[in-house]
């Protein structure tokens, strides 16, 4: 509710886990509201709310518990599989309250522009939950998934009711406990859980309010999803630990408009938010398309602009600060922040504002930190901060040696503290190499970040990956993955002799393809494998492609043992080693009749093309996941058409997106679900 003080109360209870604090916080302010659930937009930025009580949410916790204990034993995995909202909340809350592991996941919508039903096959075949927490059994329609694991308890989660919550019993659940698995990003095949103890959780908790000073100000509106741990932690479970409050909405809401995040701040007086980068580049976007919008909003009161999950880039804070300073925005409310789900969260914290340092680059790819010169390329670097925690210990050592860097010099990030996960789950010998690592001195154990940094005198400055990682728009894709896709775009691509790699961008990085071909080729054919290469990539990752350069015969460097030698194939890149491939369009054919002009305008808003033709193709015209729902929600907003990421995947050219919205406009499906459902955000 709008105004609704926040609680002044100490919000460090006493409690061993997160059991006791739902029950400290529904026994000591039971009508005390922590969560708002901000939902069913009816316009731009007009909306409805769903609201709970710390007593209601312990209630229907229990009830949904007390299911839970009839199938599963404590220990057991719970995997929360509702849509972002009420019943996702309830449901970790669920899962703990049984004494169970709460296995964070996003609901499989049949088929995904990003492969997310296959992620969520993996994460059962990993996890194996003994139950699975639903809305309802029509949403795994297609899916497979109830045939698959005919031996999990599948529970639709509105079918439980409140009246349950006497069969409840409490668990005797210990510090030390696992309380979830916090799976990561990457590649579809192969997630790994983190397993998060409800000591880590307090720990985390506890040093992400004191370093950010949300203490009793814990006010604030989080999109970002439920299954992130930047979402789950940094918004949901830090509202209930500060008792404060979370107004929160679906992924999908902030997608296809990003200003109704900034409106939510202002309309409920929010002090603290979090997000990666693109989504602040994404709202200065919005604004500066939409200058009017801002006008009315306050956005005095919003002093913690926490900016994580992937490199923090000085140029989009800028751009975010100077679109909204009319609103009262400070360019010093900025958090940037380094952290991962492997130290539960948040590591270190810039106190606020951001410092920077410009970096020769040439010396920073040597991993040696020189200050630029005038007139030499540089990369600017914004730190992330002090440690968060006291009680925490970073270290910036050679990945080789083991040793200490010695100043002046990049190198592993590592970390020591109580916020440091359990292991990867089922993965003991993963885990003794990440969570256990020590120096040449024997000092240790250590988290080894996979992070490249290096300490600066305003805290720690993140350069890059140890590993080939790469990460857009907060989602990571590891490059084999990217590579085999790339491998089946074309008969002529020579197997093996693939390298994705990143580059620095603005706003953020960008995904570049060398790619060797079978003997030679003519300029129309290489324009042909260019075009497969992008719309293959496109349609199975969801990722817009900078660039494809088609290099020489033995370009691809390669060890001696037949490795890709990634970095070598990117700073050949980047010297200008390799020839540039002219992009190629489709023959301009101009639209033919009114819906195909509406789709064309469409897609040259979106992705800022100028002219768009009947047969071009929206991967190629450097079309994403994101530029997709911003596609549907454009359509959506201006003409009333409704159409879900599903049917973005399935047409590819202008014709062809025009012929589904007239078969659409045709059809008559009553029952069917809303175009928000259809999104998964995979982040951090």
């Amino acid at each position: 509710m709008k105004g609704q003080a926040v609680s002044k109360q100490s919000s460090d209870p006493i409690v061993r886990d997160l059991n006791g604090l739902l029950r400290w916080h529904a026994e000591d302010m039971p009508d005390a509201i922590t969560y708002t659930f901000v939902d069913r937009f009816t316009d731009q930025r007009n909306w409805h709310e769903q609201q709970l009580t710390n007593r209601e949410l312990l209630q229907r916790a229990k009830a949904l518990a007390a299911r839970i204990q009839c199938h599963a034993a404590p220990g057991d995995r719970v995997m929360v599989l509702n849509q972002p909202g009420a019943d996702y909340v309830v449901g970790i809350y669920a899962a703990m309250l049984a004494g169970a592991i709460a296995v964070p996941a996003y609901p499989p919508e049949a088929t995904r522009l990003n492969r997310g039903l296959e992620r969520v096959r993996a994460i059962v075949a990993d996890a194996a939950p003994r139950c699975v927490l639903v809305d309802d059994m029509a949403g795994l329609s297609g899916s497979s998934l109830h045939e698959e694991f005919s031996g999990v308890e599948w529970i639709v989660s509105s079918s439980v009711s409140a009246e349950s919550a006497d069969a409840w019993v409490a668990p005797d659940t210990r510090p030390e406990d696992l309380a979830v698995l916090q799976y990561t990003s990457g590649s579809t095949g192969q997630p790994k859980g983190v397993m998060l103890s409800h000591r880590n959780l307090l720990d985390n908790l506890r040093a992400g309010r004191d370093a950010y000073g949300v203490e009793g100000r814990m006010n604030g509106v989080f999109w970002l999803p439920p299954y992130h741990d930047m979402g789950l932690i940094g918004g949901i479970l830090m509202a209930l630990f500060c008792g404060g409050r979370a107004q929160l909405m679906a992924p999908f809401a902030f997608l296809r408009d990003p200003l109704r995040w900034v409106s939510a701040m202002s309309h409920y007086r929010g002090y603290v938010s979090a997000a990666p980068n693109f989504a602040y580049e994404m709202a200065a976007q919005a604004a500066e398309a939409d200058p009017e919008a801002v006008l009315g909003l306050d956005l005095s009161n919003w002093r913690v602009a926490i900016s994580g999950a992937e490199p923090v880039h000085h140029a989009t804070l800028d751009r975010f600060a100077r679109a909204f300073a009319g609103a009262g925005f400070r360019r010093d409310a900025f958090h940037p922040s380094f952290g991962l789900a492997e130290n539960t969260l948040v590591v270190t914290a810039q106190p606020g504002g951001d410092r920077t340092a410009r970096l020769d680059a040439a010396e920073l790819e040597r991993h040696r930190v020189r200050e630029a010169a005038p007139g030499a390329e540089a990369r600017v670097v914004v730190g992330c901060g002090p440690s968060a925690d006291p009680g925490q210990r970073i270290e910036i050592v050679d990945p080789a040696t083991r040793a200490r860097t010695p100043e002046g010099a990049v190198g592993e990030i590592w970390v020591s503290g109580p916020s440091v996960a359990q292991g990867y789950w089922g993965r003991a010998e993963e885990s003794e190499s990440v969570f256990r690592a020590t120096l040449a001195t024997g000092e240790g154990p250590f988290l080894r970040t996979g992070d490249l940094g290096f300490a600066g005198p305003d805290g720690l400055f993140v350069t890059g990956r140890v590993k080939d990682l790469i990460v857009l728009h907060g989602r990571n894709h590891y490059p084999h993955d990217l590579e085999r896709t790339v491998e089946e775009a074309h008969p002529q691509i020579r197997s093996g002799r693939c390298v994705a790699f990143a580059v620095g961008g603005e706003p953020g990085e960008e995904l570049v393809l060398a790619i060797e071909t079978a003997g030679r080729t003519a300029a129309e054919e290489r324009r042909a494998i260019v075009a497969a290469v992008r719309e293959r990539v496109g349609a199975c990752h969801a990722v817009a492609v900078r660039e494809v350069v088609l290099v020489p015969r033995g370009g691809i460097r390669r060890t001696s043992s037949g490795k890709l030698r990634r970095s070598a194939v990117r700073a050949a890149y980047l010297a200008g080693e390799y020839p540039r491939e002219e992009r190629a369009r489709a023959e301009y054919t101009a639209p033919r009749d009114e819906i195909e002009q509406v789709v064309a305008d469409a897609w040259s808003r979106v992705l800022g093309v100028e002219r768009v033709g009947v047969q071009d193709r929206f991967f190629e015209l450097g079309g994403d996941s994101l530029k997709a729902v911003r596609l549907l929600g454009d359509l959506d907003t201006r003409r009333g058409h409704r159409l879900t990421l599903s049917d973005v995947a399935a047409v590819h050219t202008v014709g062809e997106f025009a012929a589904l919205l007239r078969l659409r406009a045709q059809e008559t499906r009553p029952g069917t679900r809303p175009a928000a459902a259809d999104i998964q955000l995979d982040l951090g």
